[in-house]
C-alpha cells in the first residue's frame, strides 16, 4: 500500500502532490512567480548580460518574447496574494551566540517565544505530535524556513514523547550541529549549551546527565553504536537533513531499521505501527527530515512510513540565468555582486562558492575593488563561511548588518539548507561544489579526488530559495537556463562515491557485513573489496574477514585506520608523544601550512627554522614543537597570532590540533598506553610508526628516477610542497595521492627500506 502524504497546514492553493514530486524538477523554478507590483520597479541593471526568464532584469519585455510576457503577466495575476512577514527562524546560530535573536532585535525571553509561535510549523503542532505518537517511523518533508529543525525536537519534548530518554538529532555537519544547539538552548532559556540542550561532534562534546536533546554529526552517532549498539539512551532519534544522504546517514538508516525492530517488537503489528497488543519497555521513534522532494524513498525504506508536509515561509524569487555560460565563476561572481551592490537596494547577498580557496580568492577581490568605491556607497562588509573555519569567525555570518552597509556572505554549500542566515535578499548562484570521490584499487587503497563540478537542480532550487526568507528576493544564476535544465535531480548517494573503510571496520566492530546490510543504495563491489583489503593490510582482519584484537583497538581511536595503526605502532617504538602531535595535526580540519602562490619562496624561507629535509611528517613535528614553546614562553595571543602569521602558518589548525591532541592522550589512557613516551631527537621510531600505517601508502625509487607504488601499478610524483620534492630516495610513505593531470604524493617522508621488511602487510599481500 503506498504511503500517505498528510498536509499538516490545510492549503488547497499549497497542496503538496505526492504523486508528482519528482516531475516539479523537471519544469520552470517554483520561485519564479514575480508579484504584479514587482513589475513596476525601478530600472536595474542586469548582471553579465543575463535574462530573467524571458524578462529583461529591467522589466521590459524581451524583443521576442511579447507573447511569454501576456502568458507570464496571466499567471502571476492568479497567483497573486497577500505580502507574507517573515520572523525568521533563527536556525543557524554559532556558539557564541547568546541571548540576542538572529537578527539583533529579539534579545529577550519573551521574544523568542514569539518567534517560535510565528513559524510555519507552529500551526501543525498538535498534529504532528499527535502524527508522531501514533507511527513508530514519521518522514517529515519540511520546506526551508517552515522551522522544523528546532522546533521538532521541542515539540517531542514538551509532549512528552521522549519519555526519560534523550532526543538526538543528527546532521551532516559539525557547524550545523553546534550552530543548532546554542540556538535552541536559547530559546528554551538555557544559561548555556550542554545542560538542557547539548551537542557531539568530533573531537568536541558539550552534553551532560541532565541532556534531553542533542544535536550531533551522523558520525558521532554512528560511533555511540559501539558502546550502545541499541542506542538505549535515546528515546527519539530525529535524522535531519536525510535528502544529503551522506555515508554516515545511510549507515545510520539501515541500524535504525534494525534497532526499532528489536526495541518495538513487543509492541508493534504487522503494519510497523506501533499498535500491537504488547507494549515494548523502551520503544524507539524514529523521524527522517528532508528539505527535499524525496520524501517517497524514504517512507518506501521504512515500510511505507507516514510522509507529513509541512509548508515553509518562501517569498516569490526572481531568478536571473546568464545568457552564457561563464568559464571564471569567481570572477563572474565578483562582477555580479559589485553591479547588484550598486544597482539594487538594500539587503545582504549570498554567494555560493566550491570551496575555501574559491572563498578566500573572492574575499580578496571584493575587498580592493570595495575600497575603490564612492564615499557615499554603501559599505561592504564580508563574511566567509565554511566548515573549517573558527566557530567565531562562522559567528559573523549572522551578526546584524551595520547601519549603510550590506553584508555580503562568501560560503560553500553549508548554507543551503543546514543554516539558514537572517537578512539574505540576493543570491549569486556559481553552480559549481566541490564532490570528494574516492578511486578505488583492487589492491587495496586509492587516491581521491577532489573535484569542482556541477550542481543538481534540487541544490539550485535550495540555493535560490535562500533569496526568499523574509520578503522578495532574487537569485542571479551564472549559468544558462539550458544548463539548469540538464542538471541531475539529486546528488550521487556519498556510499557510492567515497572511501569505505572506515565505515566497514566499525560495522566489524557490530559483526555486521556492509555487504550484507539493508541498504538504501547499494556501493560497488570494488569499492568494498578495496575496503576489506586495505583493513587486512592493517592487520584490522585477519584473512576470513574477522575482526582481529588490533582492529578493534585501532576502532575505539576517533581517527582514520591508518592513523590509528600508527598511534598502536607507537606503543612498541616508544614515541607516542610525537605520534600524536602530528597525527593530530593530520586530523585537523584544515591544513597547517599556508600556500601562497606569489609568496611560496617567502613562506619556504620564514619555515626554513622547522624544515626537515626528508621527511613533511617530521616538520610538522618541529613546527608544533615551536609553536608549543611560544605558547610556553607566555607569549600573548596577538604575539601568537603574529608568529604564526611571519612563518606562514595556520594557528587555527594548531588550536585545532591542541583539542584532538587532548582527546587523543585521553583515549590512549582508557587503553593503557603511555602517551607521554618518547623517542627524543631520534627520527626512524616516528617514521617507523608511521609507515605501519602508510604501508599501503608507500613507493619505492626505480631506476628512471620514478616512484612507484608497492600496492599497485601506478607511478606517482611527489607533490611541490614537499621538502622531498626535488630529492631521489629509495622508498617514501604518503598520507594521500591527489589526482590532477597527474597522480601526486602529499605529506611524504623518507622511510629506510629496512623499515618495511617488519611490516608484516607488505610480506602477505596477494600477488
Amino acid at each position: 500500500m503506498p504511503s500517505k502524504v498528510i498536509r499538516l497546514m490545510r492549503d488547497s492553493k499549497n497542496a503538496y502532490p505526492p504523486q508528482k514530486a519528482k516531475k516539479q524538477n523537471s519544469k520552470k523554478v517554483p520561485w519564479v512567480d514575480v508579484s504584479d507590483d514587482e513589475r513596476d520597479d525601478r530600472r536595474r541593471k542586469t548582471p553579465l548580460g543575463v535574462k530573467a526568464n524571458g524578462h529583461q532584469p529591467n522589466g521590459h519585455p524581451h524583443p521576442h518574447s511579447h507573447h511569454h510576457q501576456r502568458e507570464q503577466e496571466g499567471r502571476n495575476h492568479k497567483r497573486h496574494k497577500k505580502a507574507r512577514h517573515s520572523m525568521g527562524t533563527g536556525a543557524g546560530l554559532v556558539e557564541e551566540w547568546s541571548t540576542a535573536g538572529p537578527s539583533g532585535s529579539n534579545g529577550t525571553a519573551a521574544a523568542l517565544q514569539e518567534q517560535r509561535r510565528n513559524l510555519p510549523i507552529a500551526k501543525g503542532r498538535e498534529a504532528l505530535i499527535q502524527e508522531i505518537r501514533n507511527n513508530d517511523v514519521t518522514v517529515l518533508l519540511g520546506e526551508t524556513g517552515s522551522g522544523k529543525t528546532t522546533q521538532v525536537p521541542q515539540y517531542i519534548l514538551e509532549s512528552g514523547l521522549a519519555r526519560t530518554g534523550m532526543i538526538a538529532v543528527t546532521q551532516p555537519r559539525r557547524v550545523a550541529a553546534t550552530s543548532l544547539a546554542a540556538r535552541v538552548a536559547a530559546e528554551k532559556n538555557e544559561p548555556s549549551v550542554g545542560r538542557l540542550v547539548g551537542y557531539a561532534v568530533r573531537f568536541d562534546e558539550r552534553a551532560g546527565a541532565q541532556t534531553r536533546i542533542k544535536y550531533m554529526t551522523d558520525g558521532m552517532i554512528v560511533r555511540e553504536l559501539l558502546s550502545d549498539p541499541l542506542l538505549s539512551r535515546y528515546s527519539v532519534v530525529v535524522v535531519d537533513e536525510a535528502h544529503e544522504r551522506t555515508l554516515r546517514t545511510d549507515l545510520l538508516l539501515t541500524n535504525l531499521k534494525t534497532i526499532q525492530r528489536t526495541r518495538n517488537g513487543a509492541g508493534k503489528d504487522e503494519a510497523g505501527t506501533g499498535k500491537g497488543k504488547g507494549k515494548a519497555e523502551n520503544p524507539l521513534k524514529i523521524v527522517i527530515m528532508s528539505a527535499t522532494l524525496d520524501a517517497e524513498k524514504f517512507s518506501k525504506f521504512f515500510n511505507n512510513a507516514k510522509i507529513l508536509y509541512v509548508k515553509g515561509r518562501q517569498h516569490p524569487v526572481k531568478i536571473y540565468y546568464s545568457s552564457e555560460g561563464q568559464t571564471d565563476y569567481v570572477d563572474s561572481a565578483m562582477r555580479t555582486f559589485f553591479q547588484v551592490h550598486t544597482d539594487q537596494p538594500p539587503g545582504d547577498v549570498l554567494i555560493f562558492l566550491p570551496g575555501q580557496e574559491d572563498i578566500e580568492s573572492l574575499e580578496k577581490s571584493i575587498k580592493l575593488f570595495a575600497n575603490q568605491l564612492p564615499k557615499d556607497e554603501m559599505e561592504v562588509l564580508i563574511c566567509p563561511m565554511y566548515a573549517a573555519q573558527a566557530p567565531g569567525q562562522n559567528a559573523k555570518v549572522f551578526a546584524p548588518t551595520p547601519s549603510n552597509s550590506r553584508k555580503c556572505i562568501l560560503s560553500t554549500n553549508i548554507a543551503e539548507t543546514s543554516i539558514t542566515i537572517p537578512g539574505v535578499k540576493y543570491v549569486i548562484d556559481t553552480g559549481m561544489c566541490k564532490e570528494k570521490r574516492y578511486l578505488a584499487r583492487d589492491t587495496g587503497g586509492g587516491f581521491d579526488t577532489l573535484l569542482t563540478k556541477a550542481i543538481t537542480k534540487s541544490s539550485a532550487m535550495q540555493r535560490a530559495g535562500r533569496a526568499g526568507r523574509e520578503g522578495m528576493g532574487a537569485c542571479f544564476r551564472l549559468y544558462t537556463e539550458d544548463a539548469f535544465n540538464n542538471m541531475a535531480l539529486a546528488p550521487e548517494p556519498e556510499i557510492m562515491r567515497c572511501s569505505l573503510t572506515s565505515s566497514i571496520l566499525q560495522l566489524k566492530c557490530l559483526n555486521q557485513n556492509l555487504e550484507e546490510l539493508d541498504l538504501m543504495d547499494m556501493p560497488d563491489v570494488d569499492s568494498i573489496s578495496s575496503a576489506l583489503k586495505t583493513l587486512w593490510l592493517l592487520d584490522a582482519i585477519n584473512p576470513n574477514r574477522e575482526l582481529t584484537p588490533l582492529g578493534l583497538q585501532m576502532a575505539l581511536f576517533p581517527l582514520e585506520p591508518i592513523h590509528a595503526r600508527a598511534v598502536l605502532a607507537s606503543r612498541e617504538n616508544g614515541c607516542t608523544l610525537e605520534v600524536l602531535d602530528i597525527i593530530s595535526v593530520l586530523s585537523a580540519s584544515s591544513k597547517l601550512f599556508v600556500d601562497i602562490t606569489e609568496q611560496r619562496e617567502t613562506a619556504a624561507e620564514a619555515r626554513r627554522m622547522f624544515t626537515h629535509p626528508s621527511s613533511d611528517h617530521l616538520t610538522i613535528l618541529n613546527a608544533v614543537r615551536a609553536y608549543g614553546e611560544i605558547v610556553a614562553g607566555s607569549a600573548g595571543k596577538a604575539a601568537r597570532k603574529d608568529w604564526c602569521r611571519k612563518h606562514f602558518l595556520n594557528e587555527r589548525t594548531l588550536l585545532e590540533a591542541s583539542e584532538i591532541r587532548v582527546q587523543l592522550r585521553q583515549t590512549c589512557g582508557r587503553m593503557g598506553i603511555d602517551w607521554k613516551i618518547s623517542c627524543g631527537d631520534k627520527e626512524e621510531p616516528v617514521v617507523k610508526s608511521l609507515a605501519y600505517g602508510l604501508a599501503q601508502n608507500s613507493a619505492f625509487l626505480q631506476p628512471d628516477g620514478s616512484y612507484k607504488q608497492t600496492m599497485g601499478q601506478s607511478v606517482v610524483k611527489i607533490h611541490p610542497s614537499s621538502v622531498l620534492c626535488e630529492k631521489k630516495v629509495p622508498a617514501i610513505v604518503y598520507d594521500e595521492l591527489i589526482f590532477t593531470n597527474q597522480i601526486y604524493a602529499r605529506g611524504v617522508s623518507s622511510v629506510p627500506k629496512t623499515v618495511f621488511a617488519g611490516i608484516g602487510a607488505l610480506n602477505r599481500r596477494i600477488a
